[in-house]
């Protein structure tokens, strides 16, 4: 007998020792099958190849059916995408978009350097935007109001010139904007404002009385004084009551308001509505920019619509070629098309559920491709060898009782760490992992079926040569990566916990993006012509707030007050808010005077300045009192100047610590306070979900395999993989968008995918009689084709998406293409030295291959007598 071997790695076996022809061994004929599990895959593999014909015609006709729900598929980019129905915000952005109108298109009018936009505003543009507005409301399934620069002159021009009730005033004094004059007077405290009121009020009669009557009038052929005096105060500058509208002397802005809580199909139309509307227009001597949110949502829906099947098809070359270069089997494209009819099938399924196609569920394609091509590659592969090698008279049922099981479990393995995606506080990312879950679940089938049934019927008709068994360097180069000595196993195993944490650690300092803007192709003409006017104008953006009261009616002092001194209190708190635009604030800017006391207006100037006001100004700011609301809401709207999501969360924040007084509410709302929700949401469980990932995965693989180590050793380089990623992308400094902000249940999916396998082919291989350095190699060897193809392609699938035009998608191909070389890796060099260390002590194997194997095959166990064996395997750690 000879002496135990020790904690250092064993070495090779004597010749004569049972077991130590590796190929031998590991072509040796396996028993016949013995359990009904075994009976079971023997059969299936049987009756897929003799009755092809029939498996052809059912796959055809599932086929047919899932083509057809794929026509079902919706697309989402809107608030359901990224919020919940129950998100205050949410609740809060609905209920704004029933009372105001939804998204608002831009379009800014800007006068050529050296003029003013005053100059611009001649009898025939104005005639041509109130032509412009017509059209544009022809459409009220599309528009809700339209606000140009002539709805504002005209209304400082119905305040001007008439009275309360609407009549013609016979002076200025007795006009709803004069009597506001003479309020504010009234109200004034101190002697010195009195006179700057006075003072002022005296320039605007004198300025007022200038112009002849005949010129009265902004549609007359002589406007240019008219339009002066309403857009000008006494000091020269713009009217602050028109800054809203004519945020400078150069620019010009046309506000349409869509209609609100529209689909993105309704949006996209608003947005191609004004967009031909104004590129139709004949306004002369401006330079016209067309822009909005909507407009970027329709290019991403759009993109998503086609942009993403294009680079499908790229992905599909690509994939093919590497199987004709790497694949060295016959019918080396069968798990190509093999993939393309699970991914078919798999989306067809999604469009009967109703699961929706959103910026996130949309990268489902290539990781289903990448994730489904891997399981067709192993199956073709382990075939080719069954034949190639001569193991077994029965190939393809020798493949499907060796690999079926390991097909299955890496199959739970990648459904339990989606599901940890259901767990998400965004709505795409749930969805996401419910595509994923029961995508993988199919492809997994039709990865197993088809191939079985295929090549079944071709090794019956046309039987593969047998030949030597010769490794490729492929496969001598995957057992040099696992070949590490055992002594590093115990390294790997205390680095993979410092990995994970430092991984957890900076998880935090990783930047999420979750700003729209950035998402969108930055040299598209719609990005390009939103920072166009951006730049011109300081802000392409609004802030909505809408203020509701259950005790005040709307045109109350109490409420006007309120808005008065909130609006202001805001505009003075955050500098990134640029103007405030209300009813309220608007009649009390017309009455605001340098030198003067700023001062509220009184409740009846307001309700006069809306009851002359265009309607699309009423329908802009008041959701007027009626019989279900007798009360009514106060719209405030807010120029946003360019600011991150983070910078727009603190002023969110700010905004909703403000002191409200009893019985009245202000709640922001608008696309800005939308992408704050989305990363709220984002950040609420982010990293949770990586958590659930390897604990969902950790359970099912130890009552799986029967092993909490058994387990816990297949997630050490799961462990290292997904802190290894995260330690990437801070070093790298990438942001992290919706999609690549998940990584976490994606490299676990992909890492135990790997571990798995390479895990069942080892302990397939002792069974055999190998020792744990031998099934190692073998597993590596054999294996480590199918593994390096597959990873090549789902590299592939995902990495195509980094050549895309769309930020948010090039992020995401690159992160995911990077972590499944991470998680390959760490299965390939990680996972071999561990399994070889572990089993040296029987920790792996033990329960799994037959005892006597067990006692022969184990460096501690061998030399030793049956009682000393058996008591030195008890002493393995519990679990086990």
């Amino acid at each position: 007998m000879g002496s135990p071997v020790t904690d250092t790695e064993a070495p090779d076996p004597a010749p004569d020792r049972p077991g130590v022809d590796l190929e031998s061994r590991a072509s040796a004929p396996s028993p016949p099958p013995r359990t009904a599990m075994q009976r079971f895959w023997s059969r299936l593999a049987v009756d897929l190849g003799k009755h092809v014909g029939i498996v052809s015609l059912v796959g055809l006709l599932i086929t047919l059916v899932a083509g057809y729900g794929v026509t079902k598929l919706q697309f989402a980019t809107g608030q359901d995408s990224y919020l919940n129905a129950d998100d205050q915000v949410y609740i809060d952005n609905v209920a704004y978009q029933d009372l105001f109108g939804g998204q608002a298109m831009l379009v800014m009018l800007a006068a050529p350097e050296g003029t003013t936009i005053d100059e611009a505003m001649t009898p025939a543009n104005l005639a041509e935007l109130d032509r412009i507005a017509s059209e544009l409301k022809a459409r009220p399934d599309l528009v809700k109001a339209v606000v140009s620069p002539l709805t504002a002159l005209q209304w400082s021009e119905s305040l001007l010139t008439r009275t309360p009730d609407g009549a013609a005033a016979a002076s200025p004094l007795e006009s709803a904007a004069g009597l506001a004059t003479v309020h504010a007077l009234e109200d004034e405290p101190s002697e010195e404002g009195r006179a700057a009121r006075q003072a002022d009020a005296a320039k605007t009669l004198e300025r007022f009385n200038a112009i002849p009557p005949e010129q009265r009038s902004l549609l007359g052929p002589d406007n240019q004084a008219w339009v002066d005096l309403l857009l000008y105060d006494n000091q020269g500058g713009i009217r602050r009551a028109q800054q809203a509208v004519f945020p400078d002397d150069r620019h010009a802005l046309v506000v349409v308001r869509l209609v609100g809580n529209a689909s993105i199909e309704q949006e996209g139309e608003g947005s191609v509505l004004v967009r031909d509307v104004i590129e139709r227009s004949n306004l002369e001597g401006v330079e016209v920019v067309v822009t909005g949110a909507p407009i970027l949502l329709k290019d991403i829906n759009d993109y998503l619509r086609g942009g993403m099947l294009q680079l499908g098809g790229i992905a599909v070359v690509i994939m093919a070629i590497i199987l004709v270069l790497l694949f060295d089997v016959r019918w080396r494209l069968l798990p190509l098309a093999v993939v393309l009819v699970g991914v078919t099938w798999a989306f067809g399924m999604a469009g009967y559920l109703g699961i929706p196609l959103s910026l996130v569920t949309i990268a489902g394609l290539p990781i289903l491709l990448g994730i489904g091509i891997d399981y067709a590659i192993q199956m073709h592969a382990r075939v080719e060898e069954e034949v190639v090698v001569d193991r077994a008279d029965h190939p393809i049922q020798e493949t499907a009782r060796s690999l079926g099981p390991a097909l299955l479990v890496v199959t739970f393995d990648a459904v339990f760490a989606m599901a940890a995606l259901r767990f998400a506080a965004v709505p795409m990312i749930r969805a996401f992992g419910l595509l994923l879950a029961i995508g993988v679940a199919i492809v997994c089938l039709a990865s197993i079926v088809l191939p079985l049934a295929t090549l079944g019927a071709r090794e019956y008709r046309s039987p593969t040569r047998r030949q030597d068994y010769r490794e490729s360097r492929i496969s001598r180069l995957v057992v040099r990566l696992g070949s590490l000595p055992m002594w590093v196993a115990p390294v790997f195993a205390v680095a993979s916990l410092f990995v994970f944490a430092g991984g957890l650690a900076v998880e935090e300092k990783i930047d999420l993006q979750t700003d729209v803007l950035q998402w969108v192709d930055q040299d598209s003409k719609g990005i390009t012509d939103f920072r166009n006017v951006e730049a011109q104008t300081g802000s392409s953006s609004e802030l909505g707030i809408y203020i509701f009261s259950d005790r005040y009616d709307v045109f109350s002092q109490e409420m006007v007050d309120f808005t008065w001194d909130y609006a202001n209190t805001l505009l003075a708190q955050e500098d990134d808010l640029l103007t405030a635009s209300s009813l309220v604030t608007t009649i009390g800017y017309a009455a605001e005077v340098p030198g003067a006391t700023p001062l509220p207006p009184r409740a009846e100037d307001v309700k006069a300045g809306y009851d002359l006001a265009p309607v699309d100004i009423q329908l802009s700011t008041i959701a007027a009192p009626d019989g279900q609301d007798p009360f009514g809401a106060a719209n405030l709207i807010y120029r946003y100047g360019p600011s991150t999501l983070e910078e727009r969360k603190v002023v969110k924040d700010r905004i909703l610590e403000l002191p409200l007084p009893e019985a009245i509410t202000a709640t922001p709302s608008g696309l800005a306070i939308v992408g704050v929700g989305l990363l709220e949401n984002l950040r609420a469980n982010r990293i949770l979900l990586t958590y659930l990932a390897i604990g969902f995965v950790g359970v099912f693989l130890a009552i799986r395999l029967r092993s909490v180590v058994r387990s816990l050793l297949s997630l050490v380089p799961v462990l290292i993989a997904v802190g290894g990623t995260s330690i990437v992308a801070y070093v790298f400094d990438l942001k992290l968008s919706p999609m690549t902000a998940v990584g976490g249940p994606l490299v676990t999916a992909a890492c135990t995918e790997f571990t798995s396998l390479m895990l069942l082919r080892f302990l397939e291989e002792r069974r055999r009689g190998l020792w744990p350095r031998q099934a190692s190699d073998v597993a590596s060897s054999r294996t480590g084709r199918a593994f390096v193809v597959s990873a090549l392609t789902t590299m592939t699938g995902v990495g195509v998406i980094a050549t895309s035009s769309l930020p948010l998608l090039r992020d995401f191909g690159i992160v995911v293409a990077m972590n499944v070389t991470v998680a390959l890796l760490a299965a390939l060099v990680v996972l071999p030295p561990i399994l070889v260390w572990a089993d040296n002590r029987g920790w792996v194997s033990r329960g799994e291959i037959p005892r006597d194997i067990l006692l022969t095959t184990t460096p501690r166990l061998v030399g030793r007598s049956e009682a000393e064996a058996t008591g030195a395997a008890t002493k393995v750690p519990a679990g086990t």
